[in-house]
């Protein structure tokens, strides 16, 4: 299928990088936490393993960040257009398509992991129930085991649009968007996304997905009346997080004012044209890094199947079974984007 080359335009420079750098850690948090694998490079390269297997699932803030600044990009425009309805499910057919493709190759694999060796990271069999509330993204909120573990950030990110559709079409203004977004985010920072048992509900991650939203608004030109209180919010935050740290750490809150700071700073920064060649390979990754998310878990059910099937005991081996899962990963998330996830994007409600 035929893809469309490059418009550097519509790509900015370091939302790019640091999707493609946060995708990478989130493949290898995965790849030094599931299976027989990682146990075996553990034994050549235990603090590397143990670092990434404990702070590597942070890398997803950097994407609930982003997430929030390029929400409000073009959202007002679309929600004038089309309205609340038509915009919300129109994100819904923009991710299931990939979504979904996904999580029914990741079935099949884990059948057939099943079939050679159980671990309980494989999971139960799936049954219809549980298939039917991933499709509209209600597993974790039905109780239902999720069946590949990039997918909950899929449900989160749903309701998250949800949420920010929801304010920008009933309160119109900026500034009370900014009133009510602040009160969510003080709330979820200071309080919800320090207790696991809100963490199937947006409110747990409000805190970073507004956080970009503020970044956006700090540096938007075609509001200029919310830049100045952005700009004051965006330091209100960065002075509680940073106070906040003096009594408890929390890593994922001071990745997400970093995050922030950078997107506010240089966020809009476009790509020159001397740095084109140079700069194609991130965008590439930035590009797949959505399928990649989802098609990782799939290829590393499969390697650490072979793995266990021909008994291989070098941990040389599995450094090497490791960096095949995840040149795997995007070779798969590459066939994903080019006939799933960019052809699905022409399905919309007019």
């Amino acid at each position: 299928m035929p893809h469309r080359p490059i418009n550097f335009k519509n790509h900015y420079c370091v939302i790019d990088f640091l999707k493609t750098i946060a995708v990478q850690i989130i493949i290898f948090h995965h790849l030094s936490n599931y299976g027989p694998i990682p146990i075996k490079v553990h034994e050549l390269f235990p603090g590397l393993i143990d670092f990434i297997g404990e702070y590597g699932r942070y890398a997803v803030q950097i994407f609930l960040v982003i997430g929030g600044y390029l929400s409000v990009k073009n959202l007002p425009q679309t929600l004038e257009k089309q309205g609340l309805f038509k915009t919300v499910f129109n994100r819904y057919l923009r991710l299931v398509p990939t979504y979904m493709t996904a999580i029914l190759f990741t079935i099949a694999c884990a059948a057939l992991a099943r079939a050679v060796h159980y671990e309980e990271y494989i999971g139960e069999p799936e049954t219809l129930y549980q298939i039917l509330a991933h499709l509209f993204f209600l597993q974790n909120l039905l109780g239902f085991d999720s069946i590949s573990v990039g997918v909950w950030y899929v449900a989160i990110d749903w309701q998250l649009y949800i949420f920010i559709s929801c304010l920008l079409f009933f309160l119109k203004s900026y500034r009370n968007i900014l009133v009510i977004l602040s009160l969510v985010m003080v709330a979820s920072l200071m309080f919800f996304s320090r207790d696991a048992t809100f963490e199937n509900y947006f409110f747990y991650f409000a805190g970073a997905y507004g956080l970009g939203i503020i970044a956006f608004l700090a540096e938007d030109s075609s509001h200029p009346e919310t830049k100045v209180p952005a700009r004051i919010l965006l330091i209100l935050f960065s002075i509680l997080i940073v106070s906040n740290t003096f009594f408890e750490i929390y890593i994922k809150n001071i990745l997400e004012i970093i995050i922030a700071i950078m997107l506010a700073w240089k966020g809009k920064y476009l790509y020159r044209s001397e740095t084109f060649q140079w700069t194609k390979l991130c965008i590439w990754f930035s590009q797949r890094s959505y399928c990649a998310f989802l098609i990782h878990f799939s290829l590393l059910l499969l390697g650490n199947t072979m793995f266990y099937f021909y008994h291989i005991e070098s941990p040389e081996a599995a450094v090497v079974m490791m960096m095949i899962i995840w040149l795997l990963s995007w070779v798969f998330a590459h066939v994903l984007y080019i006939f799933i996830e960019f052809p699905s994007r022409k399905i919309q409600l007019r």
